[in-house]
């Protein structure tokens, strides 16, 4: 028989880069979003693929995982995973404590969880239309740019020109 026993307080801290770090009570739900990946013992290149496409997907990626040495494994994927994917930013690290008792023994186990996304979209600023009276001279201005360089261009095909005769006349 196992059941989880949680006993941690939520604690945040703001660290240098986007990553927080958090200790925060946990809930004994079973159930798994789809954009959340669970690291056990396998190789962390084992987790690169599976991740990738949760990201592919979502657009988002939480890295779980329970246990010294799956933390480690986690924390490999997702750096690795980030480093992959070019616009992935850490938005936050959990860490905290779960006791789990087994059969009548209480037991600690550390936990972490990465979570992994791509930047929200930028805003984007739409100007008003400008007014015809704006749009005529704007026009009217673009034709005389247009005249001058044509003008030009021709003058020193000209000038060009004048040249190539004087040499071939030399």
């Amino acid at each position: 028989m196992m059941t989880s026993v949680v006993q941690e307080s939520t604690t945040t801290t703001s660290l240098p880069t986007t990553a927080t770090i958090t200790t925060q009570t946990r809930s004994a739900d079973n159930t798994i979003p789809p954009h959340v990946l669970i690291v056990g013992k396998k190789n962390a290149l084992d987790y690169i693929a599976p991740a990738l496409f949760r990201i592919g997907t979502f657009g988002e990626l939480v890295v779980r995982a329970k246990g010294s040495m799956s933390i480690v494994t986690a924390v490999n994927v997702a750096e690795m995973v980030k480093k992959d994917v070019a616009e992935l930013e850490t938005r936050s690290v959990s860490i905290g404590t779960e006791e789990i008792v087994i059969e009548g023994m209480p037991k600690r186990v550390s936990y972490i969880e990465i979570h992994l996304a791509k930047p929200l979209p930028k805003a984007v600023v739409v100007e008003a239309p400008l007014p015809q009276d704006k749009l005529a001279e704007t026009a009217s201005t673009a034709k005389k740019i247009r005249a001058k360089a044509k003008k030009s261009t021709t003058t020193k095909k000209r000038a060009t020109a004048t040249v190539r005769k004087k040499k071939a006349d030399a």
